[in-house]
């Protein structure tokens, strides 16, 4: 992967999630930080991606300003998505929604009266990554994707519904996020079933939120056990279908140049 091009797909990246930032401190609008903390995930991917040809880690380690930024607008999410549960739920629990409520609107507060630090944080952080971007060779990142892979497969042969799982998640997002800067090293050699990996990925988030909820709501509210009860049986589905989706995972998330299933990673 040329130079040029990690540099051209990392300031357009970078572009994006500094404009949806600076717009959720315009507007307020959720969906503007949710796009944020997505970017800052490809970017993070990408970073990790460049630091397999280093035994530094120095471009992620560089990066975690932007990851403090990042989480802070996680707890403002937090609050907006348990609202969200309540909402979903038809949960009656005023003290809880307004504490939500409460919670969400002072750490907005919070958030935006540090906006032109945070932005300055960024912009600083970039300069700072941009200058130590490095090119990354072909095999480099063909290997970089079949560790990953397996270690994916490793973690799902006899599943945990654990945090295991859910890491075996970012790590599916995170091949997902490079497909674009490492379509062209993988061509010929390993092809992603993006699809299958996708899907994949989508049930394992849709467990963890279910496992989240009830944790939220076992914790906060007393009333809550009819929706407890409901949600856990969702999830009782949703391991069976991560049982099913999770066999054979390295023939079904890869191809090989001919685009029948590789038999080997």
């Amino acid at each position: 992967m040329k130079k040029k091009t990690e540099r051209a797909y990392f300031n357009d990246e970078w572009q994006q999630m500094e404009a949806y930032l600076d717009a959720f401190f315009e507007s307020g609008d959720q969906e503007k930080l949710h796009r944020f903390r997505v970017q800052v995930k490809k970017l993070r991917a990408m970073l990790m991606l460049l630091d397999t040809a280093t035994a530094t880690g120095k471009l992620t380690k560089d990066f975690k300003p932007v990851r403090k930024i990042f989480k802070k607008g996680g707890h403002i999410r937090e609050a907006y998505i348990n609202l969200q549960l309540a909402r979903r739920y038809f949960l009656q629990d005023e003290k809880f929604i307004l504490g939500q409520v409460n919670d969400m609107d002072q750490r907005i507060l919070d958030f935006k009266a540090n906006a032109k630090k945070h932005l300055k944080t960024i912009r600083e952080v970039h300069d700072k990554l941009e200058n130590d971007l490095k090119s990354l060779g072909n095999e480099d990142i063909n290997e970089f994707y079949r560790r990953n892979l397996n270690q994916i497969s490793g973690a799902l042969t006899g599943i945990q519904f654990n945090d295991r799982l859910h890491d075996c998640r970012k790590k599916i997002k995170m091949l997902v996020y490079n497909r674009k800067i490492a379509k062209k090293a993988l061509e010929g050699n390993l092809s992603l079933n993006e699809d299958y990996l996708d899907k994949l990925q989508d049930c394992i988030g849709n467990w963890h939120d279910n496992v989240m909820a009830i944790e939220l709501f076992s914790a906060h509210i007393a009333t809550a056990k009819p929706i407890i009860t409901k949600i856990k049986r969702q999830n009782t589905g949703l391991r069976k279908s991560i049982n099913l989706l999770a066999r054979d995972f390295i023939n079904r998330a890869t191809f090989d140049s001919d685009e029948r299933p590789a038999n080997q990673v």
